[in-house]
Protein backbone atom coordinates (compact mmCIF):
# COMPACT_ATOMS: atom_id res chain seq x y z
CA UNK A 1 0.00 0.00 0.00
CA UNK A 2 1.17 3.31 -0.98
CA UNK A 3 1.84 6.07 1.95
CA UNK A 4 -0.75 9.02 1.77
CA UNK A 5 0.11 11.53 4.32
CA UNK A 6 -3.05 13.09 6.13
CA UNK A 7 -4.41 16.53 4.74
CA UNK A 8 -3.10 18.73 7.94
CA UNK A 9 0.44 19.37 8.11
CA UNK A 10 1.32 21.37 11.12
CA UNK A 11 3.72 25.46 10.93
CA UNK A 12 5.92 26.36 13.60
CA UNK A 13 7.91 29.09 13.68
CA UNK A 14 9.63 31.42 16.21
CA UNK A 15 12.43 33.87 17.28
CA UNK A 16 14.37 32.94 20.61
CA UNK A 17 15.41 35.82 22.21
CA UNK A 18 18.35 36.17 25.27
CA UNK A 19 20.07 33.33 23.89
CA UNK A 20 23.62 32.78 25.05
CA UNK A 21 25.96 34.75 22.78
CA UNK A 22 28.17 31.31 23.46
CA UNK A 23 25.17 28.99 22.42
CA UNK A 24 24.49 30.99 19.04
CA UNK A 25 28.09 31.28 17.92
CA UNK A 26 29.04 27.61 18.48
CA UNK A 27 26.97 26.19 15.25
CA UNK A 28 27.89 22.56 16.17
CA UNK A 29 26.71 22.73 19.46
CA UNK A 30 23.10 24.52 17.46
CA UNK A 31 23.41 21.36 14.89
CA UNK A 32 23.80 18.80 17.21
CA UNK A 33 20.64 19.82 19.53
CA UNK A 34 18.48 20.57 16.81
CA UNK A 35 19.56 16.72 15.22
CA UNK A 36 18.64 15.16 18.51
CA UNK A 37 15.19 17.50 18.67
CA UNK A 38 14.34 15.66 15.30
CA UNK A 39 15.93 12.52 16.18
CA UNK A 40 13.58 12.87 19.52
CA UNK A 41 10.54 13.48 17.33
CA UNK A 42 11.49 10.80 14.87
CA UNK A 43 11.65 12.81 12.10
CA UNK A 44 13.37 10.88 9.16
CA UNK A 45 16.49 13.45 8.13
CA UNK A 46 16.98 13.07 4.20
CA UNK A 47 19.69 15.88 3.99
CA UNK A 48 21.11 18.54 5.14
CA UNK A 49 22.74 22.47 4.22
CA UNK A 50 24.22 25.46 5.82
CA UNK A 51 26.02 28.73 5.55
CA UNK A 52 28.83 30.37 8.13
CA UNK A 53 28.21 33.73 7.39
CA UNK A 54 30.88 36.64 8.08
CA UNK A 55 31.77 37.86 10.83
CA UNK A 56 29.02 36.01 12.45
CA UNK A 57 25.84 34.13 11.98
CA UNK A 58 25.10 30.88 11.00
CA UNK A 59 21.98 28.95 8.96
CA UNK A 60 20.80 25.42 9.13
CA UNK A 61 18.47 23.68 6.94
CA UNK A 62 17.37 19.86 6.94
CA UNK A 63 15.09 17.98 4.43
CA UNK A 64 12.68 16.30 6.31
CA UNK A 65 10.92 12.50 4.87
CA UNK A 66 8.03 15.20 6.90
CA UNK A 67 9.07 18.13 5.07
CA UNK A 68 11.97 20.26 6.49
CA UNK A 69 13.10 23.00 9.23
CA UNK A 70 15.61 25.35 9.45
CA UNK A 71 17.59 27.55 12.30
CA UNK A 72 18.90 30.86 11.49
CA UNK A 73 21.33 32.89 14.53
CA UNK A 74 21.31 36.66 14.85
CA UNK A 75 24.42 36.37 17.11
CA UNK A 76 24.30 40.28 17.67
CA UNK A 77 20.59 40.26 18.80
CA UNK A 78 21.32 37.24 20.99
CA UNK A 79 18.41 35.87 18.55
CA UNK A 80 17.51 32.96 16.91
CA UNK A 81 14.92 32.01 14.53
CA UNK A 82 13.35 28.45 14.40
CA UNK A 83 11.40 27.24 11.64
CA UNK A 84 9.73 23.35 11.11
CA UNK A 85 7.05 22.30 8.80
CA UNK A 86 5.45 18.75 9.25
CA UNK A 87 3.12 16.87 7.56
CA UNK A 88 2.33 14.25 9.32
CA UNK A 89 -0.73 16.19 11.40
CA UNK A 90 -1.72 18.87 13.27
CA UNK A 91 0.38 19.98 16.30
CA UNK A 92 3.10 17.58 14.93
CA UNK A 93 6.88 19.22 15.57
CA UNK A 94 6.04 20.80 18.80
CA UNK A 95 8.43 17.70 20.76
CA UNK A 96 11.38 19.28 18.39
CA UNK A 97 10.45 22.96 19.42
CA UNK A 98 10.22 22.48 23.01
CA UNK A 99 13.76 20.36 23.04
CA UNK A 100 15.17 23.10 21.35
CA UNK A 101 13.75 25.77 23.77
CA UNK A 102 14.87 23.85 26.97
CA UNK A 103 18.50 23.13 24.94
CA UNK A 104 18.83 26.72 24.49
CA UNK A 105 17.23 28.82 27.35
CA UNK A 106 15.93 31.67 25.95
CA UNK A 107 14.68 34.74 28.17
CA UNK A 108 11.47 35.27 25.71
CA UNK A 109 10.11 33.71 22.33
CA UNK A 110 7.90 34.98 19.89
CA UNK A 111 6.08 31.96 19.07
CA UNK A 112 3.42 30.96 15.72
CA UNK A 113 1.55 27.84 15.29
CA UNK A 114 -1.03 27.10 12.47
CA UNK A 115 -2.42 23.87 10.84
CA UNK A 116 -1.80 24.03 7.21
CA UNK A 117 -4.69 21.99 5.58
CA UNK A 118 -4.09 20.85 2.10
CA UNK A 119 -7.60 19.74 -0.48
CA UNK A 120 -7.51 17.50 -3.74
CA UNK A 121 -9.43 19.71 -6.31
Amino acid sequence: MTYQSPPKGNEISCVMHGIDSAILNNNKKLEKILLEALKKDKFKILGKAFHNFQPRGYTLVFLLAESHTSIHTYPEYNSLFFYLYSCRGEGDGMKTYEFIKEKLKPVSVDFKQRAIRVKKI
